[in-house]
């Protein structure tokens, strides 16, 4: 069962991350931390997250894109 957040009835919130993952998350550097935030915690879409940012769509895309591949392989991290 999810949890609903206060801002409407229609979204959800996300998961809470397990310490692994949180781990992982909190070795990402800002800019990573800040783009998964708007797009993934906040349930934005990359045009949402661009215009809340003040960054164009294209920029956006690749911080997503380059956040991911840092996040997957601070998971597979030993240690």
């Amino acid at each position: 069962m999810a949890l609903r957040t206060g801002k409407s009835a229609g979204q959800m919130a996300p998961a809470p991350m397990h310490e692994p993952a949180a781990r992982a998350f909190r070795s990402l550097s800002w800019a990573h931390r800040e783009i998964l935030t708007e797009t993934y915690f906040r349930r934005r879409s990359v045009n949402e997250a661009a215009a809340s940012l003040g960054l164009p769509v294209e920029v956006v895309k690749a911080r997503v894109y380059h956040a991911l591949r840092a996040l997957r392989e601070a998971c597979e991290a030993p240690g």
